[in-house]
């Protein structure tokens, strides 16, 4: 019977340690991995509520009278506002805007406050290259265009970044004259 039991083999304890220190070794890494890929979808996530909030502000402008919100940004300019410093926010009188300025420039989503800002940018004109006429000729005044069009940058951040990174998304657009629509 003695000889029976010396020939039964199995694992030893060392085997079996050696086997749990590599699996836990190897769920390790696969668990950093889904940390981190659970935190760049979250990030992900983040940014698209924030290009999305940035959208619904440039279409909400888009919809208000062109006249009055070119009022507000050259009277702004004229007030002394230094280029990027013309904006309007959710502290601008909303008294030219079609309903509520500050629930639009300062929205809530899943419980995390967005800050909102519409910059008028005219220095974008300057950046633009003269249309010209097919004789070579730059006789096509761009003063037309600027009639109808406002270039503006809508500028979204989190109010309150809460120890996660502090992400600030920028959408650039135009508020076009109902004229033209």
């Amino acid at each position: 019977m003695r000889f029976g039991l010396k020939e039964e083999k199995g694992f030893t304890l060392i085997e079996v340690l050696a086997a749990i220190v590599i699996l836990a070794i190897v769920s390790l890494v696969l668990t950093s991995y889904f940390i981190n890929a659970m935190s760049y979808s979250k990030s992900n996530q983040n940014k698209t509520i924030m290009v999305n909030l940035a959208r619904n502000a440039l279409f909400y402008m888009q919809k208000q009278d062109f006249d009055g919100v070119k009022k507000i940004y050259l009277d702004q300019a004229a007030n002394g506002a230094a280029s990027g410093a013309n904006a309007i926010t959710a502290d601008t009188p909303s008294s030219g805007f079609t309903g509520s300025l500050a629930s639009v420039l300062h929205p809530t989503v899943n419980g995390i406050a967005y800050q909102i800002r519409v910059v008028y940018q005219p220095e974008i004109w300057d950046e633009q290259p003269q249309p010209s006429s097919p004789g070579g000729t730059a006789d096509i005044d761009q003063t037309s265009s600027r009639a109808y069009l406002l270039p503006v940058k809508v500028q979204v951040r989190r109010e309150d970044a809460g120890g996660q990174p502090d992400y600030n998304v920028e959408v650039e657009g135009y508020i076009t004259d109902e004229r033209i629509r």
